[in-house]
């Protein structure tokens, strides 16, 4: 059976990257490819907002959450230039309560928020490119 991607990246609202979690289980193939595609996001724009929609996203093992961090620790400083935000869409409760108790254990380089629909994250996005266009 054909590896399922981990994650689906849409770049057609530039600069707004959308990016899906499918609910496949993470394997090294499709995270390593979800790490490679967040990497690549740089050479697309000068600037950002990720958009991720964690609906579907399912446990993370700790190998992998190991490796989203050295990720974000190795690209600290290119993602505090780069990205605006990020905004996290988690429909559940439980989702975007562990979301934010993640970010107070360990801070993310941009700005963070938490919505619970594609609405409000569209409208969150809205907001902060005004802000952005104005600065």
């Amino acid at each position: 059976m054909e590896n399922q991607p981990y994650a689906v990246f849409d770049y057609s609202k530039l600069p707004l990257i959308e990016i899906e979690f499918t609910g496949e289980k993470a394997t090294d193939e499709n995270f390593n490819a979800y790490l490679k595609e967040t990497a690549d996001i740089p050479s697309k724009t000068e600037r950002y907002i990720s958009i991720m929609d964690t609906s579907k996203a399912s446990y993370l093992a700790a190998k992998y959450r190991i490796l989203q961090g050295k990720y974000l620790e190795e690209n600290n400083e290119r993602i505090q230039k780069q990205a605006i935000a990020i905004i996290f869409i988690a429909p559940s409760f439980l989702h975007r309560t562990v979301l934010k108790a993640i970010f107070i254990v360990k801070s993310y380089p941009s700005p963070v928020f938490i919505v619970s629909s594609k609405e409000e994250a569209n409208q969150k996005a809205q907001e902060l490119l005004e802000q952005e266009n104005t600065k």
